[in-house]
């Protein structure tokens, strides 16, 4: 049904042409029985577009059921085109095709053109003048003329006029305006992402008839999401476009904190109108069924989580929709920590139908009901017997919370290469959680790893792949490993290749052997094992810091602790100085060293340590009195009191002042946030007027860090509200992908950037590149089996490039070897950049995906140096 100009408000009798359009339509569909009515036109008439307009006319006649809006076309060519691609979607090519008896020629000739086999309803034309008749022929003419002469993908340039006489099918604009000025639009759309400007979407960039320019102006709000975006969002929600409406759903529930339930029910609306069957088209980068998932994931409360449990249940679903519902069930879990019971049932049903994302949930929740835990491990083991897949890493997870039923499976997945390095670490991981039976289990699987050190063939293996595994496993041995484990340190803390090693090896085995020795200590941070492992000085400190954090630091053990608390090492001394907030007994000595730590300027993050301390321990703040002191060396003393008459001590409250009123770089945003939450925690005198003035800030980090703070101080009615903010105008003109090729000592890794979903991230990171920023970096954080990390030049994960970035997050799953930008917060990204070593589904829609690595990122360890970096513009 294709629509004209709409000359009634809502809620009242369509008059005019379009209304006997609607209404020959009602008269096809009595006669037809379709299987879908589609109402056409993207043209505002007054505020309304006409799809809308014919949709709700119908509605008002009876035809409520399959009535599906195209919204994109303003001429009769975009009509039959946006028709086709709806149509295609559904294997639909025979249509009844209702429109004005003067018009049906030429439009039903278009829509065959576009491959439909058509039938003709015409409506009513309704009375006209001779002038209106003749002015209709020779439109028609010269119109058929045109689309005979104009390639098909060129917009006709015809004059609009009034009524069904004047009406749609033509444009006024020619097809190269309508090129500058969608270019104009999408201009406009970036500087509005980046100022975070919702305003500045305007509702014509909203309804273009360009879906390129729609999709954009949703991907802009759904980035900015906040107040002022709801109604954009709601609009591109609804939009026929599947990359539009997935945009939408992502930034509702981005910012869905406050509007749960209208928000729930507008998504699972939504929903229902898309095809989630496995006739439906493959997904898309940006997939609808994903982002909505994920958004009712996002918002959480019963009715999402009833949703979602009813969409992994069911089968007339695909199997991929029914993933998708998992993970937005895995959302739901982490916000809550449970499970219901139900939805337990439900996925375990799933499972049992070969939805292995429905082992996800449970990895998340914190608990749910003890009597699913043997059919959760049986499920798990007929799982991992399966198809290899990146989801199968689930079933691992959702393993270690089965309790001792688990144990035997995780052990064997642990100790089999037919599982991947993934599994396996993960397995190990997970064996450590389930208490002492757990971390005996780990030591037989270790046993089974790590290599005779009699051959020196086999020992170079533990600097490989097994490298990883190792360390995961002396992690999950815990501070205190069990006893069965004595024999099985003592080997690794002396193991070390035959020969001269190259740096990178013989870091590795260091670090193993001072690891090992660290726990063999047991606290004794001086001990002839750690004075033996004979690792450069970061991986000794490590050890010596690790043993002496395993008991109380008294008399010559806070001598020991001091020392390392003003180490060389900037991830060392953090570490010491946030022990602070666990070892009241550091007293005085722990004021001297907070206020050291602060006054640290040219290191953030030995700030941001001090000052996160502070925030999470006031009272480490306060003065003592002489009782208090003299507890301070008792551990086994109560903590102070925090009665009104403590105050700030002095030192304290000179050096977080004056951490406060330094000009920190434009992305030291985790130091200056941890500042002003620290000022609010001990009531810093100047804590409100610097919150005042951080509620202003361009950063939507600083300023909700700058309202909980004023709540904090006592003032719940300032409303933090950005000031002017500056865009990134360069940053945007010169946006572009590439590739990445970095030399390290773990081998050529490269990264190729994606310009299309995160093209000023990738811009920034290739730029840093060139001009020689990665040189010489070190990989300050890996976690085996799930990030590599780098890209800060202090190498302790607080520094950046200097200036800022806005996030640019997509509703795009992070799979193994995926590239997203580091963030401590919203829009606090800079020079940081992660690879995903596995599947894990919490990363998704909260960092941005800017591309994808290859080479053998799993290699890589802690401490491995970028040599060079080069780029290849793509």
């Amino acid at each position: 049904m294709l629509g004209c100009r709409i000359m009634s408000p809502s809620g009242v009798e369509l008059a005019g042409a379009l209304g006997r359009r609607a209404r020959a339509a009602a008269d096809a569909v009595k006669t037809h029985a379709p299987e879908v009515v589609v109402t056409c036109g993207g043209r505002a008439w007054a505020g309304r577009l006409e799809a809308e307009a014919l949709a709700e006319e119908l509605g008002r006649l009876g035809v409520g059921d399959a009535i599906v809006q195209e919204r994109s076309s303003l001429t009769t060519r975009g009509n039959a085109r946006f028709s086709r691609t709806l149509l295609a979607e559904r294997n639909i090519d025979r249509v009844v095709l209702v429109t004005c008896a003067w018009h049906m020629r030429r439009a039903a000739a278009l829509f065959r053109d576009e491959g439909f086999v058509v039938v003709t309803h015409a409506a009513d034309p309704g009375r006209a003048t001779w002038r209106q008749r003749a002015y209709r022929n020779v439109r028609e003419r010269v119109a058929a003329n045109l689309d005979r002469m104009v390639a098909r993908l060129v917009f006709l340039t015809v004059l609009s006029l009034a009524a069904c006489g004047h009406a749609s099918g033509a444009s006024d604009a020619s097809p190269q305006d309508a090129s500058i000025d969608a270019g104009a639009d999408l201009a406009s759309i970036e500087m509005a992402e980046d100022a975070r400007r919702a305003e500045l979407v305007t509702d014509g960039m909203r309804t273009s008839r360009d879906v390129n320019v729609r999709r954009h102006a949703a991907r802009a709000l759904s980035r900015i999401a906040d107040g002022a975006s709801e109604a954009g969002l709601m609009r591109a929600l609804a939009d026929e476009d599947p990359e539009t409406a997935a945009w939408g759903a992502y930034g509702l529930g981005f910012s869905c904190k406050g509007h749960e339930e209208p928000r729930v029910r507008a998504l699972a609306a939504r929903a229902a109108s898309f095809d989630m069957s496995d006739a439906a088209a493959p997904r898309a980068p940006i997939d609808f069924g994903f982002a909505v998932s994920r958004a009712l994931g996002r918002c959480g409360g019963p009715l999402a989580e009833l949703t979602l449990a009813a969409w992994v249940k069911s089968k007339a679903r695909s199997l991929a929709s029914r993933e998708q519902a998992a993970y937005g069930i895995g959302d739901v879990a982490a916000r809550r920590g449970a499970v219901d019971d139900d939805t337990a049932t439900a996925l375990l049903d799933a499972a049992a139908d070969g939805v292995v994302a429905a082992f996800y949930p449970f990895g998340r929740a914190e608990r749910f009901n003890d009597a699913f835990a043997s059919r959760l491990a049986l499920a798990a083991k007929l799982a991992l017997a399966g198809t290899k897949s990146d989801a199968r890493v689930f079933a691992v997870r959702a393993l270690g919370k089965t309790g001792d039923s688990g144990i035997a499976e995780l052990s064997r997945v642990a100790t089999t290469p037919e599982f991947t390095w993934s599994e396996r670490i993960d397995a190990m991981r997970s064996l450590g959680k389930l208490g002492e039976s757990g971390r005996v289990a780990v030591v037989e699987a270790l046993s089974h790893i790590v290599p005779d050190p009699n051959d020196p063939f086999a020992v170079l293996t533990a600097a490989g792949d097994v490298y990883g595994e190792i360390i995961v496993g002396l992690g999950a041995l815990g501070e205190t490993a069990p006893p069965a484990a004595t024999k099985l340190l003592t080997t690794l803390s002396t193991m070390k290749p035959a020969g001269d090693a190259p740096a990178q090896l013989a870091r590795r085995f260091a670090n193993l052997r001072c690891t090992s020795a660290s726990l063999l200590s047991q606290g004794s941070y001086d001990a002839q094992t750690i004075r033996a492992c004979d690792g450069p000085g970061e991986i000794l400190d490590r050890a010596r810091l690790s043993s002496l954090l395993r008991r109380p630091l008294g008399l010559d053990r806070r001598k020991a602790w001091l020392e390392l608390a003003k180490s060389d090492h900037l991830k060392i001394r953090e570490d010491a100085i946030s022990a602070i907030g666990r070892h009241r007994e550091l007293g005085d000595v722990g004021l001297a060293v907070l206020a050291a730590a602060l006054g640290d300027t040219p290191h953030p993050g030995v700030v941001a340590t001090a000052a996160e301390v502070l925030s999470t321990h006031p009272d480490r703040a306060m003065t003592l009195s002489a009782k208090e002191r003299k507890n301070a060396l008792d551990p086994h003393a109560p903590p102070p009191t925090g009665t009104p008459d403590q105050e700030v001590a002095p030192v304290i409250a000179k050096a977080l002042s004056g951490a406060l009123a330094f000009k920190w770089s434009d992305d030291a945003i985790e130091t200056r946030t941890g500042l002003l939450d620290a000022a609010a925690a001990v009531h810093l005198p100047s804590a409100k007027e610097a919150a005042k003035a951080a509620c202003s800030d361009s950063n939507t980090t600083m300023r909700d860090h700058a309202a909980r703070a004023l709540r904090l101080l006592g003032d719940d009615k300032t409303i933090c509200v950005a000031s002017a903010s500056p865009t990134a105008a360069k940053e945007i003109a010169t946006a572009h992908g590439g590739k990445l090729v970095l030399t390290t000592d773990a081998g050529i890794l490269t990264i190729i950037f994606d310009a299309d979903v995160a093209p000023i991230a990738s811009s920034r990171i290739l730029d840093l590149a060139k001009a020689g920023f990665f040189e010489g970096n070190i990989v300050h954080r890996v976690v085996p089996g799930f990030v590599v990390q780098l890209g800060d030049p202090h190498a302790d994960g607080y520094g950046g490039s200097g200036t800022s970035l806005r996030c640019e997050t997509s509703p795009i799953p992070f799979g193994p070897l995926d590239v997203g930008m580091a963030l401590a917060g919203r829009d606090t990204g800079s020079s940081q950049f992660f690879v995903t070593l596995g599947r894990f589904p919490h990363l998704d829609g909260d960092y941005a995906r800017v591309g994808r690595a290859e080479g053998d990122w799993f290699a890589v360890a802690e401490g491995d140096v970028v040599q060079h970096a080069t780029i290849v513009l793509q």
